[in-house]
């Protein structure tokens, strides 16, 4: 099958220009192969996901697989980058710019809980998957949780005595909320994700605003 795989491989890359999809075509044809990986990583993991399986899924050729992708770890990675990025632009959209950052952050966690409920097997895929597929899918998955740190660090600016903040406390509010998630995808129980809300909040909110103004903000995290 690996033989197979690199025949493949070479012979789309000697395919004629003419011969290959262009345009929407092949727009449409990359779209159809990422939403079925994504689709059977949720369902069957990464390492049981096959490019035989993803092909027949897409309907597709292996051919036409291997016009987008080099291998089967670098269509994971390409279905894990467009599915983060599709959630980040649905929190951009959630989050109005003109609330205070403790505010941001309460509706921010809202719109990822909700996302999170309404799509659990993207959520499963990004959260619990990806760190089974691969060092350049790991690598893509810690590079996501990484740019959530610079908006947790402006939290540092307010008045609330955070100049005594340990160096890496943003690293480690994104992998506890990180882990809550995973275990709640994985294991269930306890009910669905966004009765982790205010945990959550909880989290974020009381390295940086204390205990004075901390609790209204998460009481207010629990109207979802």
């Amino acid at each position: 099958m690996q033989y197979l795989s690199q025949r493949l491989a070479i012979e789309s890359s000697k395919a004629p220009e003419g011969d290959r999809p262009r345009g929407a075509l092949a727009a449409t044809q990359r779209e159809r192969i990422l939403a079925a990986t994504e689709r059977l990583i949720a369902e069957k993991g990464c390492p049981a996901t096959t490019i035989e399986a993803i092909v027949k899924a897409a309907g597709v050729s292996s051919i036409t697989f291997y016009e987008h992708f080099s291998d089967k770890e670098a269509c994971f990675v390409d279905a894990f980058d467009r599915a983060v990025e599709e959630i980040r632009v649905e929190l951009r959209e959630a989050v109005p710019a003109e609330l205070s950052w403790p505010d941001q952050v309460r509706e921010g966690l809202r719109a990822l809980a909700q996302a999170i409920a309404i799509d659990p097997a993207r959520a499963r895929m990004c959260l619990v998957e990806a760190q089974r597929g691969g060092p350049q899918l790991l690598a893509h998955y810690e590079a996501a949780l990484d740019s959530v740190v610079p908006v947790l660090r402006e939290g540092r600016v307010l008045d609330s005595g955070t100049e005594g903040l340990s160096e890496t406390l943003e690293e480690a509010i994104v992998g506890g909320l990180a882990w809550l998630l995973r275990e709640r995808l994985e294991l269930g129980g306890g009910g669905g994700v966004e009765d982790l809300l205010p945990r959550m909040t909880e989290i974020v909110l009381f390295p940086y605003l204390g205990d004075g103004e901390a609790p209204p903000a998460v009481a207010a995290s629990g109207n979802v």
